[in-house]
């Protein structure tokens, strides 16, 4: 069974936060993203890393790299699962 923790996003801070936790410190200041498990989690950082460096983020962006990262996860769920 894959743990899955909740992925945070601040565009004011240009911050990402990866926790189990619903009302960690300053967390008014961050918007949901979505669940993922560790190693998709570091896919994020680097998929965002490799595209953005050192630019600003947006919500938008994050999310859809996320939306993109997650269908990409699904997909080989289901390869690996129908074999």
């Amino acid at each position: 069974m894959q743990k899955y923790k909740m992925v945070y996003w601040s565009e004011s801070k240009q911050r990402i936060r990866y926790t189990v936790v619903h009302n960690f410190e300053d967390f008014e200041n961050y918007d949901y993203i979505g669940a993922l498990t560790k190693v998709e989690f570091d896919l994020l950082i680097e998929a965002l890393f490799i595209k953005f460096q050192d630019e600003e983020i947006s919500f938008e962006d994050v999310q859809l790299m996320y939306d993109r990262l997650r269908k990409f996860c699904n997909e080989i769920k289901n390869i690996t699962e129908n074999l």
